[in-house]
């Protein structure tokens, strides 16, 4: 196909829209889904704003088919301007945006007192090693996100992940 047949089918297609990408921002983790039966869904605005975000069209295509066939979509946007704004166009095209980012920090000897628990009975019965409960404690270490997310699953659901690990 030579370049002025090319201009040829672009032109048949419709204008060509460019999507300027944000230039700086934070990277988040989002979980879409669709915001309900009366918001329909509009593809082409949702995709738009993810690109924004960083990530190519193709990838912000497949997310949103994935709402569409799956009920939800998990990705990393590399660059949010704004978290707020993106929500907002995201909740415009019919799409709900859960920001999945975990915090920085997190206080385990918290979580321990609440439940009433020693260093001790906390490490046995929940899994940790108890040198790293210490340390973690104690601001040597702090925890990953993995842990971070292990600790707010026993946050919620203590007894549960107790019967969990009695189970194993």
């Amino acid at each position: 196909m030579t370049n002025s047949s090319l201009k040829d089918v672009a032109g048949r297609l419709g204008p060509v829209q460019d999507v300027s990408q944000n230039q700086s921002g934070s990277k988040e983790h989002l979980v879409l889904r669709a915001a309900g039966q009366e918001t329909p869904v509009t593809a082409s605005k949702a995709a738009l704003a993810l690109v924004e975000c960083g990530i190519s069209l193709l990838k912000a295509k497949r997310a949103i088919e994935a709402v569409f066939d799956e009920g939800e979509a998990t990705l990393i946007l590399p660059k949010v301007g704004s978290k707020h704004e993106l929500a907002s166009a995201l909740r415009d095209a019919g799409i709900d945006a859960f920001m999945m980012t975990p915090p920085k920090s997190y206080s385990v000897k918290n979580l321990r007192r609440r439940l009433k628990l020693t260093q001790e009975e906390f490490a046995v019965i929940y899994g940790v090693d108890l040198r790293t409960l210490q340390n973690y404690e104690s601001g040597t270490r702090k925890p990953d996100r993995t842990a971070i997310g292990y600790f707010k699953l026993i946050e919620k659901a203590p007894e549960a992940v107790k019967q969990l690990r009695l189970s194993a």
